[in-house]
């Protein structure tokens, strides 16, 4: 499997190029809500995970890139500051592209000065913060056992003072977990104290690792929106990306639902084609036996079958 996916319409960031940072499934967290799955390898070791292949594969695909990109974004199938290469990778995209870098992460390992600069050459850094009361953060994120809330908050805390670029916080609200009064007014809290640009909300809308992680409504979040204040925002559908800014593939749909569980209709905005010509596709895909098709919430969700590790 290619380290590069997609591109991809992002709900945060547009037609995002993502690059896969970590072996699936290296977490520091085991969050109830992943899409990847249950993290396999609970770590906060931070190794330098196949940087030159990463970055020989993005020299390839920056030469002649298919479509007009919004963002470079470091992601994947885990955490990806856990690559020590990390800082490596982002210089090489800002050597090959104009398009902005961002770094998608758990938040977890910005309490290490190393890390910070690592980052610091992104254009815009999304961080997670899923509670404010340590028995809460334990219970969403399962957190690797020598992580606490007041070290990841002191983290993302510096990360404010010192880095000049765009800092967005995704809180992913559950319901009976962190979205009573008690829960959002300490989130509210600590968000004072951190000041970042932009906070935006998310809830368990696939297939998640855990059945405790349920979602809430729309009009649930909206009212979670206004409770937490000026600046927070729900996270809009995936805005519709026109069929010539991407040459779709079968790889391209395998790349994709390979990272995370997706419906018909995700996929048809997510490639800027028809429903008609996804479903097409996919018959075809669950013919070859490359894709499954599992129900939840009432929902057919895809899943890649293809097998190999990056």
């Amino acid at each position: 499997m290619s380290h590069l996916f997609g591109p991809v319409p992002s709900r945060r960031l547009g037609l995002s190029l993502g690059v896969d940072l970590v072996p699936p499934k290296t977490c520091t967290f085991d969050c109830l809500y992943c899409e990847v799955g249950r993290t396999t390898h609970l770590t906060r070791r931070r190794q330098p995970y196949r940087v030159k292949e990463i970055i020989g594969e993005l020299e390839d695909y920056l030469a002649s890139p298919p479509a007009a990109l919004d963002y470079v974004t470091m992601a994947g199938s885990g955490e990806p500051t856990l690559n020590l290469g990390i800082r490596e990778i982002i210089a090489a995209v800002k050597s090959l592209t104009d398009t902005p870098v961002a770094v998608l992460s758990n938040g977890s390992l910005f309490y290490l000065p190393e890390v910070r600069a690592d980052v610091a050459g992104a254009d815009v850094i999304l961080p997670s913060l899923d509670a404010g009361r340590e028995e809460t953060f334990r219970r969403i994120n399962r957190p690797h056992p020598g992580l606490s809330l007041d070290l990841v908050v002191s983290g993302l805390k510096a990360l404010r003072r010192e880095y000049t670029g765009q800092i967005w916080v995704e809180i992913m609200v559950l319901k009976h977990l962190n979205d009573q009064e008690e829960e959002l007014s300490a989130l509210k809290a600590l968000l004072r104290e951190l000041a970042p640009d932009k906070v935006q909300l998310n809830t368990a809308v696939r297939p998640v690792a855990d059945r405790d992680a349920q979602p809430l409504t729309q009009e649930e979040m909206e009212a979670v929106a206004r409770f937490l204040g000026e600046g927070t925002e729900v996270v809009a559908a995936s805005r519709q990306i026109s069929p010539e800014r991407l040459a779709i593939k079968d790889r391209d749909v395998l790349d994709m639902l390979a990272r995370r569980p997706m419906t018909a209709g995700d996929l048809a905005q997510a490639l800027g084609i028809s429903l008609a010509q996804v479903r097409e596709r996919l018959g075809r895909l669950l013919k070859a036996g490359l894709v499954s098709r599992d129900m939840h919430r009432e929902q057919d969700f895809y899943r890649s079958l293809m097998t190999s590790s990056p």
